[in-house]
């Protein structure tokens, strides 16, 4: 989840407040993302074969190229409207954090600046954009204290996912439990299974890579723990929505 995201490498396209009362909108092919704090809601979010309920003080984080349909009595919300260079997913996702006042002022702040224009007012954004990333990771962190059973096992897969030796196998035996066992425990806990949450580190990681612009594809590749590039690639587009290469040429030219 972008909430979960210790970096987020982003441009800020605009901010906007909506306050609306009962619509019925569908929303298709758009190419930014959109992170919003809902004021006050209620609303469904309906996508593929998914509903998002949308209550008070909830934040979302609609990715680019995702269709969906918003069916709300009320909704009162400041969104940010983005790209970001760093995180790419194929679903909505969101948070309903418990200090819900400081993302309050947080998104205001935002809202105020991009709206006054100050000659720096798009660095003055990206800096409180940066905040509001910085608190979703923090808040994620303590909602994902560890499993007592399986701590072991996931400070493994932290250290480890990246090399080509790591297995979930190794990673069960660390909490001296099945592999079965500690796929239903840790899906319990994150909500992906280990497989999933392992495919996603390795290819946030390769994208932050491409980013960089210091290896090539190949050495991206081998440097996240693949042996073979196809599956690589075939996984990067799974989880990006366009391949390497792409995703290369899209972000350098």
């Amino acid at each position: 989840m972008i909430f979960e995201q210790e970096t987020v490498g982003f441009q800020i396209l605009d901010v906007l407040f909506f306050d609306q009362g009962a619509v019925k909108m569908y929303n298709f092919k758009r190419n930014f993302d959109a992170l919003s704090f809902r004021i006050e809601a209620d609303t469904v979010i309906e996508y593929r074969d998914r509903s998002l309920n949308f209550t008070d003080n909830s934040i979302g984080f609609f990715p680019s190229d995702v269709d969906y349909t918003r069916i709300t009595n009320r909704d009162k919300m400041i969104v940010i409207h983005f790209k970001s260079f760093s995180y790419h997913t194929n679903s909505i996702e969101s948070f309903f954090p418990t200090e819900s006042e400081k993302y309050r002022v947080l998104f205001t702040k935002i809202l105020d600046c991009w709206n006054k224009k100050d000659i720096s007012y798009k660095h003055d954004s990206a800096a409180l954009l940066n905040n509001i990333f910085s608190e979703l990771y923090k808040d994620n962190k303590k909602s994902y204290e560890y499993n007592s059973k399986i701590d072991l096992s996931i400070k493994y897969i932290e250290e480890n996912c990246l090399k080509k030796s790591f297995s979930l196998q190794t990673a069960a035996e660390k909490s001296y439990i099945s592999e079965t066992y500690f796929r239903k425990l840790f899906k319990q806990k994150f909500g992906i299974s280990p497989k999933q949450y392992v495919i996603n580190y390795r290819i946030r990681y390769a994208a932050s890579l491409i980013i960089a612009g210091y290896y090539r594809l190949q050495e991206i590749s081998e440097r996240c723990g693949y042996n073979d590039y196809k599956h690589f690639s075939v996984e990067f587009k799974k989880t990006m929505g366009v391949s390497p290469s792409e995703y290369t040429y899209n972000f350098w030219t």
